[in-house]
C-alpha cells in the first residue's frame, strides 16, 4: 500500500470519527422519555420470550416500563432502575448480561475468535511473503 494511498485512509477514518463526535454533541442530553425508551430496550419482558420491555404488549412489560417512567421522574440514575429490575428478576431479565460470573464467556469468547482470527490472516500474510 502507497504512502498516499495510507494518508488517505486516515484522513477519511478521521473525518468518520469527527463526525460521529459532532453527532453526539449536537444530539445533547436525553430527554427523560429519551431514558425511559433506552432502558426499556435493555430489560426483557418476563412474560414474552426475546421481547423488550419497550417492545412487549404485555401487561407485566407496560407496568415495568411505567415503573421506569416514575423512577427516571424521581432522579434515579439508569445503573439504579437496572439494578431495582435485576433484584426482582435476577441478571437473566438485562438484554446485555453483566460482565461477571457465568456470563463471563459469553463477553470473551469474541475476543478470543477476533484474536484467532488476526492470528490466522497474519500467519497466512506471513507464509505468502517469503514464497
Amino acid at each position: 500500500m502507497s504512502k498516499r494511498t495510507k494518508q488517505i485512509i486516515t484522513g477519511v477514518i478521521t473525518l468518520a470519527l469527527a463526525a460521529i463526535v459532532i453527532a453526539g454533541l449536537i444530539a445533547g442530553d436525553p430527554t427523560p422519555e429519551d431514558r425511559v425508551a433506552s432502558l426499556g430496550q435493555r430489560i426483557k419482558c418476563p412474560v414474552c420470550q426475546g421481547v423488550t420491555i419497550g417492545e412487549s404488549p404485555s401487561e407485566t412489560a407496560q407496568a415495568m416500563m411505567s415503573i421506569t417512567r416514575e423512577k427516571v421522574a424521581e432522579g434515579w440514575t439508569d445503573n439504579q432502575i437496572i439494578s431495582y429490575f435485576e433484584d426482582r428478576y435476577n441478571t437473566a431479565i438485562l438484554v446485555d448480561p453483566p460482565f461477571s460470573g457465568k456470563t463471563l464467556v459469553v463477553w470473551l469468547l469474541p475476543i478470543v475468535a477476533i484474536g484467532i482470527g488476526v492470528a490466522m490472516i497474519a500467519s497466512r500474510v506471513r507464509s505468502r511473503g517469503s514464497q
